[in-house]
């Protein structure tokens, strides 16, 4: 007999992806501001809510795979997130550097742009990872009894 709605791998799918998401740029935003605005007592508000405006889509893709990989693929280790959110940021600091690789300052930006979004993506992923853990690690009830 098949499962209810909600314990099925493309619920939860959607449900860990919907975590990230949403909790996953404040987060970021706030690991950020620690990082360069918190020793000069500016506010974390700008920060965290700036951080929906490109976190948003580093935490979907980092959401999808992290979901992906742990329900499809039963990988639910640390390590998932981590790998997660260094191809997202990568392919995000691809199609948004609008560079040419053989420039001579893309090294430089390349480090630049990873000392501001790798940190907090890397605590935003685990934090999140931790949150939806229980759900990556559900057995799948829809699969009928053997």
């Amino acid at each position: 007999m098949p499962g209810k709605i909600h314990e099925s791998k493309l619920w939860r799918f959607m449900l860990v992806t919907a975590v990230f998401v949403v909790l996953g740029p404040p987060i970021g935003g706030l690991v950020a501001w620690l990082g360069m605005g918190a020793s000069s007592l500016r506010s974390p508000l700008p920060f965290i809510l700036g951080s929906y405006s490109e976190g948003i889509w580093l935490a979907l893709g980092t959401g999808m795979i992290v979901a992906g990989a742990g329900l499809w693929l039963n990988m639910t280790s640390w390590l998932v997130p981590a790998v997660a959110t260094l191809i997202v940021n990568a392919l995000f600091f691809v199609l948004t550097a609008g560079m040419d690789f053989s420039q001579a300052d893309y090294p430089a930006v390349l480090l630049g742009v990873g000392h501001a979004f790798l940190l907090p993506s890397f605590v935003a992923a685990w934090l999140c990872w931790l949150i939806t853990r229980k759900l990556l690690l559900a057995q799948d009830v829809d699969r009928s009894a053997a």
